[in-house]
């Protein structure tokens, strides 16, 4: 459960509005007992440390230092100080309004903090509100998305450990991937204490080749079911990627690990103890699911899946990203992706195919994912390295409409999304993010944006 450490500064009006009550006796003055009591509704699986009652700066401060080590975060209302700041846990800084001059506080820039607002005297509408203590529920959620990353661990097979194959990209490590991973390790530990899980992909072949040809079979059956078709491969190829998927599990279950991410595409194609079928299927599965499986080792894309999991409820789509300015769009591709885009019982349409680089009816099966058009999505990434995360929003077009051919140009799964695209080129930056986005349905830019604050990251927002 997350611990937030919840301190309250003043109680009621300040001073110079008492008045208020002689002539409004029966308006409300709310009580910093019901703000709790109403931000503990809304935070089911957070437990808030602290007292009610007012207490001084110092002692709040000495409280959080003792038990810094128990706690994921703070709930502040009043103006932290900077010593409070300082000792480095994420904020959620409130203005009690009416009851404290404003002065000193303010938007706190560059620090773990973000702000919200809320009226000791009620508004006259009831749902703004209530939207002002959605508002600071929904920043203490951010908290909990952080604290919930604490204890993840996540397996990486690969036989280049600990980042795998295909990022860091030779640009993002500059000749020295060794200092790279060092500082990389460093920063996923500090920041979210989560865990590599390393094992050899032969490990997970020879895994695969046990896996009952029975079970496998019943697998690929309810992908064939539930699929629209298949194209360019059959039967036999997709219970190859079952076999994958079924022994993908059971790794991450004897490693006791809640998300995995494998090599892919070129790497397995050119394995040394034979091709390694396509892992498109087994992740659009594990992504249903709930459980991130990112392919291609792409730590960077998992960790932004993983947090985008808990603050929108989908691990989001994560591809290969191109820019066409002329059309002005961006396009997110890969040969796998979650069957349910929104991160509910909502699923879309797809077709079961072939990878792009091999013959068909060849080298297992992965998916075409026809995802939903004229919807706003938000497309981000992190970079665990340079501790930055980038953003932009737009709305998902018809690539059909564009390109003859779509569904069979590169990528099986494909996403163009109408965006401020000369401002995207304007502002790329393969060397921080990699080539690798991740898109997720909906506008989520002010909640990544206090996500990054909360975490100490730059914020680079590449549509402006």
């Amino acid at each position: 459960m997350t611990r937030i450490y919840t301190s309250f500064t003043s109680s009621g009006l300040m001073g110079e509005c008492q008045i208020f009550s002689r002539y409004h006796p029966d308006r409300e003055i709310i009580a910093n007992e019901k703000i709790l009591t109403q931000l503990r509704a809304r935070c089911e699986g957070v437990e808030f440390i602290g007292e009610t009652a007012p207490v001084r700066m110092e002692d709040a401060i000495a409280d959080v230092k003792s038990q810094k080590g128990d706690l994921d975060g703070i709930l502040f209302f009043g103006s932290p100080p900077d010593e409070l700041i300082s000792v480095g846990l994420p904020i959620v800084a409130v203005y009690p309004l009416w009851g404290q001059w404003m002065y000193p506080f303010h938007t706190y820039k560059g620090k773990k903090v973000v702000v919200s607002c809320l009226p000791v005297i009620p508004d006259n509408d009831e749902a703004t509100f209530s939207s002002r203590l959605d508002d600071i529920a929904g920043k203490i959620k951010l908290i909990e998305a952080i604290s919930k990353m604490k204890g993840l661990k996540v397996l990486v097979v690969t036989d280049r450990p600990v980042l795998g194959e295909y990022e860091p990209t030779d640009l993002q490590i500059g000749g020295d991937r060794e200092r790279y991973e060092e500082i990389y390790l460093r920063h996923l530990e500090e920041v979210f204490q989560t865990e590599l899980v390393v094992a050899p992909q032969q490990e997970m072949v020879d895994r695969m080749n046990r896996m009952d040809e029975g079970d496998a079979g019943k697998v690929a059956q309810k992908w064939i079911d539930e699929a629209e078709g298949m194209k360019g491969t059959n039967k036999a190829e997709v219970v190859k990627s079952a076999r994958l998927y079924l022994a993908m599990k059971e790794l991450m279950e004897e490693r006791n690990c809640q998300a995995i991410t494998t090599e892919g595409y070129t790497v397995f194609q050119y394995y040394e103890g034979g091709p390694i079928p396509s892992q498109g299927l087994p992740a659009s599965q594990f992504c249903t699911d709930g459980i991130v499986a990112t392919s291609e080792t792409l730590i960077d894309s998992l960790i932004t899946q993983q947090l985008g999991l808990y603050l929108t409820g989908s691990t989001g789509f994560n591809g290969d990203y191109l820019i066409d300015p002329f059309n002005e769009i961006a396009i997110i591709g890969h040969c796998e992706c979650p069957f349910n885009p929104y991160g509910d019982d909502r699923k879309v349409p797809y077709v079961i195919r072939n990878l792009p680089l091999w013959e068909e009816n060849k080298g297992g099966a992965c998916v075409q994912v026809n995802l939903p058009v004229g919807e706003t999505v938000t497309v981000a990434k992190i970079s665990m390295h340079d501790k930055k995360i980038t953003l932009f929003t737009g709305k998902t077009a018809s690539g059909e409409e564009l390109f003859a051919g779509w569904d069979d140009i590169l990528c099986r799964t494909k996403l163009a999304v109408k965006t401020n695209a000369e401002a995207l080129l304007r502002n790329l930056d393969w060397k921080t993010f990699g080539n690798h986005r991740v898109a997720f349905y909906g506008d989520h830019r002010r909640r990544f944006k206090d996500l990054a604050a909360l975490m100490g990251f730059e914020v680079v927002e590449d549509d402006k």
